[in-house]
């Protein structure tokens, strides 16, 4: 009848709804791994240029006020910090690779703010992210030692799974460690299972282990 229009051309009918719906899923089953792990990827690209950051920050304070980022003259006696940490979420326990006293990564001994040192001039007992405008200013900032910072741009930062980078700084020279075997300084990320597996004990490594992330170089003393 003229006029009258055929029924299949209303809409799509229920078989190729589900057709199309099963192609999306099969495309979705395939590529949802592929972009998971450019993801993972990614977060693992913005750690390593992170923790390279944070250790050329930790050098560049060390060259302008001569002193490495654990105490001033009116703070810690030198080995009164043991780990600076980016933020106060610090990831805790050891993960199924776990070196040597692992966990200390989390909860060793007094912890201070790394931005402290790299965003404020604050490098005493207190703490504070008044990067410039400390009333009591630790070090200079004009003519020799003296602050130039910021040298990194937030008080604090997290890695790309949420926790902070940590640094063992109590292997800075004149620092806690007084072994016989000469470490270097890691900064380290729990890396995406949030757990520490990079042995922190003296004298057995440095080799970040597990899903643990650090800079390609450590920090050089």
């Amino acid at each position: 009848m003229i006029g009258k229009k055929d029924n299949r051309e209303a809409g799509f009918t229920l078989i190729e709804i589900v057709i199309a719906v099963a192609i999306v899923a099969i495309f979705a089953a395939v590529l949802s791994p592929m972009v998971f792990r450019h993801l993972e990827d990614a977060k693992v690209g913005v750690a390593s240029t992170e923790t390279e950051t944070i250790g050329t920050a930790i050098l560049t304070y060390y060259k302008d006020v001569g002193k490495w980022p654990y105490t001033d003259e009116n703070g810690p006696s030198g080995n009164g910090i043991d780990r600076l940490i980016s933020s106060t979420k610090i990831a805790e326990g050891s993960g199924p690779e776990a070196g040597s006293a692992a966990r200390k990564w989390g909860s060793f001994g007094t912890a201070k703010q790394l931005g402290d040192y790299l965003y404020s001039n604050n490098a005493d007992d207190n703490t504070g992210s008044n990067a410039g405008g400390e009333t009591d200013q630790d070090w200079p900032t004009s003519g020799a030692g003296a602050w130039r910072g910021p040298y990194i741009e937030s008080y604090t930062m997290n890695d790309p799974w949420g926790n902070a980078y940590v640094v063992n700084c109590r292997y800075f020279p004149s620092g806690g460690y007084d072994g016989g075997v000469i470490h270097k300084v890691i900064v380290l990320s729990a890396g995406p299972n949030g757990k520490w597996e990079t042995s922190f004990k003296d004298n057995v490594t440095e080799a970040v282990a597990g899903d643990d992330w650090t800079c390609p170089g450590f920090v050089d003393t």
